[in-house]
């Protein structure tokens, strides 16, 4: 496959992982607080609704752990490319956790249909408790929400975006379960903006003539 193709199925994965991660945040079921019986009962009371919010998650973090690597395709110079380097693997790594940590909304909102609920909250805990998966957890939140800034930061630094970009990818994860509702997921969209720009960046990068003047860059002598 070509840098071009690999741009343009990229940029689109950047456009598209947003929206995603956008509509997963809308049909996550509403809980009435935030005890773990909560939460497991709020995936039992719509399990369709559950499913498809985990489904859309899910995808969205797929399609952004596949685009990222094409990202180290936009720095033009040495300046930042190895910052941006690090920084894809580490959010490559915890946007693979994130995705993989949706199976669970399946097990549990299965299990507030099938048992009562005390036991279906007993499972939960179990699980959660468990060191392993407390790890997972935690390289998972943590790396997707630092290293998603990190290479908008790598970028910026490359010249690639504006410095802007790094804290306001940050926020969608924080701020649109704060607001809530449809609002907080139309705050998340707005926050996702960066992926977005890196998405149109991609592609404009992508044409016939940019592929052509990088090949004849790479082919002058040094």
């Amino acid at each position: 496959m070509t840098n071009t193709m690999i741009r343009k199925c990229a940029g689109g994965a950047f456009i598209a992982a947003p929206l995603l991660l956008a509509g997963g945040m809308l049909t996550s079921p509403p809980q009435a607080g935030d005890a773990p019986a909560d939460y497991v009962k709020s995936l039992g009371d719509d399990f369709g609704l559950t499913v498809l919010s985990a489904n859309l998650f899910h995808y969205g973090w797929v399609l952004l752990a596949l685009a990222l690597p094409a990202v180290l395709t936009l720095p033009r110079g040495r300046q930042g490319r190895r910052f941006t380097a690090v920084a894809v693997v580490l959010a490559m790594f915890g946007t693979i956790q994130m995705s993989g940590m949706l199976l669970s909304d399946w097990f549990n909102g299965a299990a507030a249909t099938t048992v009562p609920l005390p036991q279906a909250s007993r499972i939960f805990e179990i699980v959660s408790g468990e060191p392993s998966m407390a790890i997972w957890r935690l390289t998972a939140i943590g790396l997707s929400l630092a290293g998603l800034p990190l290479v908008m930061a790598g970028l910026a630094r490359a010249g690639v975006l504006g410095w802007w970009a790094a804290p306001v990818v940050a926020l969608p994860v924080v701020a649109a379960p704060i607001v809530g509702g449809a609002l907080g997921s139309l705050v998340g969209l707005v926050c996702f903006a960066p992926l977005i720009l890196v998405g149109l960046r991609l592609i404009q990068r992508s044409t016939p003539a940019v592929a052509a003047a990088e090949q004849e860059a790479v082919a002058a002598p040094a």
